[in-house]
């Protein structure tokens, strides 16, 4: 009854997203056993911190649509991680949903849609298998893949454990396991320190996210899940662009190098493939404004301490991808 009661209170509170949402998201199985993926578990309703959060019969944080695409509709297939899926973010504040209200007010003639197809904690693994066995099913005209610094590099496998142990199963589903693992920690972060809890407080070093070594293998693996969406698409004749989000910790006194990004963008100039660099438009915010504006665990452009985007983050990214995704329904 207490981790009961003290659930219910801190899904509300400040914590919400961090301490609650991460593990109370059903998620389902789906794709083959070779190439699995996970969507939500359809029609189901959450609320953290005051944000209601609502899945459709599809298993997406998304409003009803057609699964064929309806005549005069240029179609957005958004994919991602907990960036795209609006983690701490109203779902109209999303950058996928901004995208579309900013297209739409365009008044071109064209009716364009995005569909929010982002699952937390989806790695590029499972969104190339998510595209090749479901996506391309919505009959999109244009591939957005969100590409997240922080966890799509070192953050590989499952969304959900396919062997759980006994403390993964308390976990998700009881009340008492969490809250007397996290008063431990709460505890133990009075005596060590706020590191002792690693979601509030993440590793600093870079080494912790992406090697730090540019002829290491890791980076052709990830980039090779990346060529794959890509030449799907290309065999389809449509649009792809991969958007890569900086981590916080490149844009604030940690100063994370910017390898991830250099080996990224080089790749994509050799294949042909569009990609969006969002740290320039990022650094740029924060140089202009006040020397602590990116710092700290909430900042100007940043929900929390590491990776997930606040609603100005979202809206610059919208604002980046209207101005230079194909238009007027050119996919090309």
């Amino acid at each position: 009854m207490a981790g009961y009661v003290w659930e219910q209170k801190t899904a509300q509170g400040y914590l919400g997203w961090t301490l609650v949402a991460s593990r109370r998201m059903d998620l389902v199985r789906r794709g083959t056993d070779e190439r699995p993926y996970y969507l939500f578990r359809p029609n189901e309703e959450y609320l953290w911190e005051g944000i209601p959060v609502h899945i459709n019969s599809l298993g997406f944080r998304e409003e009803e649509f057609e699964k064929s695409k309806p005549d005069g509709v240029y179609r957005i297939l958004n994919i991602g991680d907990s960036i795209a899926f609006g983690w701490e973010i109203h779902y109209e504040d999303t950058y996928g949903k901004q995208l579309e209200r900013i297209l739409n007010e365009r008044n071109e003639g064209t009716q364009y849609e995005v569909i929010n197809a982002a699952i937390p904690a989806w790695t590029p693994e499972a969104e190339r298998n998510f595209l090749l066995q479901e996506g391309f099913g919505y009959q999109p005209d244009l591939v957005l893949l969100d590409f997240t610094i922080v966890n799509d590099i070192y953050g590989r496998g499952p969304a959900v454990s396919e062997q759980q142990t006994i403390f993964q199963f308390l976990r998700d589903h009881t009340y008492g396991w969490p809250f007397l693992t996290t008063q431990a920690r709460f505890l133990l972060a009075k005596q060590k320190g706020p590191e002792a809890i690693p979601v509030l407080n993440p590793p600093r070093d870079a080494s912790a996210y992406y090697p730090l070594e540019e002829d290491s293998p890791v980076w052709e693996e990830i980039w090779g899940f990346i060529r794959e969406m890509d030449r799907a698409c290309r065999e389809r004749e449509i649009g792809f662009v991969v958007i890569l989000f900086p981590t916080a910790f490149q844009l604030n006194s940690a100063q994370h190098p910017e390898l991830p990004q250099r080996i990224f963008t080089m790749n994509a100039t050799i294949e042909g493939v569009k990609i969006i660099d969002l740290l320039p438009m990022y650094r740029q915010v924060c140089e202009t404004a006040t020397p602590s504006a990116c710092e700290g665990y909430e900042n100007l452009l940043f929900a929390d301490v590491w990776m997930h985007p606040n609603f100005k983050g979202h809206q610059i990214t919208a604002q980046a991808l209207s101005e230079e995704i194909p238009l007027s329904g050119n996919s090309d």
